[in-house]
């Protein structure tokens, strides 16, 4: 139970806070062949794909699973697999410090003196938040770019509409909007297939070539059910500023006693199945 509470707390989840990602809504169409929609797309990612260091606040609200969550974390990130993601709490220790090299994490509860060592990043994620990503893809998906890796797979298409779309490598599809003269990268999706559970992202309130709101939302393995909806509230973003080196490492205290991945699935926000709005 103290692990539970813990970890309720971690993820800040508010009772009085019911507040659900929106529906994404994407361009129906009809889209017809373009053969400069892949030279937009470069255009539109030359600032997040330029990003090796990111630092910002983020607001978090939504749901994952049956759980709803409402927080602050303070996030750095440095492409290479690195990570720091801190929630600060009113008062005394922070709720959790989350930091990763690599792509290899360890996740430290200072309230309750428990750590978890040397786990892939993903996972950890995955059990805290639905959204089992890597540092470079979080890093990615907050400056603007949906994953690390904008590769283009085939020809783009445009809409009578205004919008584009460039089929990515990995199964993403990127959906591309006018912003007076320049095309920025609105959302994207990717289906349930090999890749893995479908999602989709869109991206709005930009300052300085990033977004200041990102929606995702990701459904479960069938397809069925909203796994995970949240939205991230970007403030304080700084790009390609040099980080501390020491900002990826935690000093776990000599007493914290350990934490398995396991343990961390099953208190995690998607099995607590009970929770009320």
């Amino acid at each position: 139970m103290i692990l539970r509470r813990g970890l309720l707390l971690v993820l800040a989840i508010g009772t009085a806070a019911c507040a659900t990602a929106a529906t994404i809504r994407l361009p129906a169409g009809p889209w017809a062949p373009d053969p400069l929609a892949a030279e937009a797309l470069q255009s539109a990612v030359a600032s997040c794909q330029g990003v090796r260091t990111l630092t910002a606040e983020l607001a978090v609200r939504g749901t994952s699973g049956q759980a709803r969550i409402r927080g602050r974390v303070l996030a750095g990130f440095e492409r290479g697999g690195s990570l720091r993601l801190e929630a600060p709490a009113p008062f005394g220790a922070p709720i959790f410090i989350l930091v990763s090299r690599a792509n290899r994490a360890t996740l430290l509860l200072p309230r309750d003196r428990r750590v978890l060592r040397d786990a892939p990043v993903e996972d950890v994620l995955g059990a805290i938040t639905g959204l089992a990503r890597s540092s470079d893809d979080v890093l990615a998906l907050v400056s603007g770019c949906l994953s690390a890796g904008i590769t283009p797979a085939g020809h783009g298409e445009s809409s009578g509409d205004g919008w584009m779309k460039v089929a990515l490598a990995g199964g993403i599809t990127a959906f591309l909007s006018r912003d007076g003269a320049a095309w920025r990268l609105a959302a994207g999706q990717r289906d349930a297939g090999p890749e893995g559970a479908a999602w989709s992202v869109s991206y709005g309130g930009f300052t300085s070539g990033f977004p200041g709101v990102v929606t995702i939302r990701q459904e479960t393995a069938r397809g069925s059910a909203a796994a995970t909806a949240l939205t991230f509230r970007v403030s304080q973003l700084e790009a390609n500023a040099p980080i501390d080196a020491r900002a990826f490492d935690v000093v776990v205290p000599s007493d914290a006693q350990p934490l398995t991945l396991e343990e961390l699935r099953q208190s995690g926000p998607l099995a607590d199945r009970g929770s009320g709005p």
